[in-house]
């Protein structure tokens, strides 16, 4: 918006009272996120959104790549042994 848009903006509008009166009803002002900030939080929203895929995407591909199992096989277990360590 330019300043003047927001000159006018920030004006009353006597059409609004008037209307308001003879309905009964409230006028509230208009509250927002126009122009460009609200591009900028949908892109910082959308930034989020793909950084958020691509990490799950990435763990999920290290799991799989390193293949991560919740229980070792039993030729992979280390073996205690006490006396070496005497």
């Amino acid at each position: 918006m330019t300043q003047e848009q927001y000159i006018l903006a920030a004006q009353p509008n006597p059409l609004h009272h008037r209307a308001a009166s003879v309905c009964g009803a409230q006028v509230y002002p208009a509250v927002g996120i126009y122009g460009w900030r609200k591009r900028c939080l949908y892109f910082f929203i959308l930034l989020l959104l793909v950084t958020m895929i691509v990490n799950l995407a990435l763990t999920i591909w290290i799991l799989k790549v390193m293949n991560f199992t919740p229980v070792r096989p039993e030729c992979e277990r280390p073996r205690i042994v006490l006396w070496r360590f005497f």
